[in-house]
């Protein structure tokens, strides 16, 4: 399913609660939980078509999410779903620093306590990707001394 969802119209689920994690981690934008009504799902659904357009601007240019990936000033970069959302996460929580735990949770809905390299890799292709797409982006993602990650 998440391969079918990238790169396409935005989606919103709908269903019992209990589905509202599987959902989301099947790369769905929204969920409405049963039982819901026409004019939520209306507002909602701008919410989401407004957070797409979305675009952040930096010294260098600016970076904006396109089907499959990011767009920067010189080019762009074809993102996976993981890496896609760590960006997205890291860019909603610009300034700050995103623990390494709630990312992780984020992408694949890990326990928090749960060990593993799988977000530094993540941001580490993330930073190659777009260094390759911008070089003029230099350190666009940076490591917070245990805090986690962070675009200033």
């Amino acid at each position: 399913m998440e391969q079918a969802l990238r790169g396409t119209a935005p989606v919103i689920g709908c269903g019992p609660p209990g589905l509202l994690r599987t959902a989301f981690l099947a790369g769905c934008d929204d969920y409405l939980r049963d039982p819901w009504a026409p004019e939520e799902l209306a507002v909602r659904a701008l919410a989401v078509l407004a957070r797409r357009r979305e675009g952040w601007s930096f010294p260098w240019g600016s970076v904006s999410f396109v089907p499959g990936g990011v767009a920067v000033p010189a080019g762009a970069a074809t993102l996976t779903h993981a890496e896609s959302m760590t960006l997205r996460i890291l860019l909603r929580n610009r300034g700050s620093p995103v623990p390494r735990e709630a990312m992780r949770y984020a992408i694949c809905g890990c326990a928090a306590g749960s060990r593993g390299r799988s977000v530094d890799m993540h941001v580490s292709a993330l930073r190659r990707k777009i260094r390759r797409a911008e070089p003029r982006c230099g350190r666009f993602i940076v490591s917070v001394r245990g805090q986690g990650y962070m675009i200033p």
